[in-house]
């Protein structure tokens, strides 16, 4: 099995072809095309899975992303997320593409608007450089096509008293009215503040095969995050191309 594994490996990276994924940083939507993913995220102190003591409590988490092609050249959106009586954002973003890198997608993401810690909304800014390759190759005699992403954030929270660092990495491949995996992990570090990491593996369903490659999905995820304390909870979301 891990030889098997290992040739699969070497088969992504050395076939690396354009090939758009569902929704990632460096990609743009096509004009007059959207996307949109609603998440809900519930975490539970890994030291109260195990029984070890009672645990923080962890609040549960909701998020909404969505965007547009606004031209073939510019992407617009809105970023909402709320974890219940801990923070809370609310974004705008445009998204232009900067030049290819060999094979390679490369685009740049401003976004601009407002953040919630402590109950008072501050301002709040997000630039982000995106680097973006598709595969499209084959294995064991079947096409095998994905996408692998890197996000590169500096954030300024709270008119900029608070900055974070963040890389995300996401690896997923497409089948189109099939379950296909995908594999998010996200890191970031605020100053003053330990490195947090989380690792999602997750299963993409689709809802309504009848519409092909544009079918809604139900994404579910095993997620587990350390930060302070060490968690582990279920994400759920639903894709939706329009």
């Amino acid at each position: 099995m891990s030889h098997h594994f290992a040739r699969l490996l070497a088969l992504i990276l050395a076939c690396l072809m354009p090939s758009a994924p569902v929704f990632a940083g460096a990609w743009l939507q096509q004009k007059g095309q959207g996307f949109s993913a609603t998440s809900l995220t519930l975490r539970r102190d890994l030291a109260a899975i195990k029984g070890l003591d009672a645990g923080q409590r962890i609040p549960a988490e909701v998020g909404y992303y969505g965007e547009y092609g606004l031209h073939p050249r510019w992407t617009v959106g809105v970023d909402l997320n709320l974890s219940r009586g801990s923070s809370a954002h609310a974004l705008l973003f445009v998204r232009h593409p900067l030049p290819q890198l060999g094979h390679a997608n490369t685009a740049v993401e401003l976004a601009l608007g407002l953040n919630q810690s402590s109950a008072v909304w501050a301002p709040m800014q997000r630039l982000t450089l995106s680097y973006g390759r598709g595969f499209d190759t084959r294995w064991r005699d079947r096409p095998l096509s994905g996408w692998v992403a890197l996000d590169l954030g500096h954030e300024w929270r709270s008119k900029g008293l608070e900055q974070t660092w963040k890389l995300d990495a996401t690896f997923g491949l497409n089948r189109p009215g099939k379950l296909a995996p995908l594999l998010q992990v996200e890191t970031s570090k605020t100053a003053g503040a330990s490195l947090s990491v989380a690792v999602t593996p997750s299963l993409r369903v689709p809802l309504a095969r009848r519409f092909g490659k544009d079918a809604p999905e139900l994404v579910i995820g095993l997620q587990h995050k350390r930060t302070e304390t060490r968690s582990l909870g279920i994400k759920l979301a639903i894709w939706h191309r329009f």
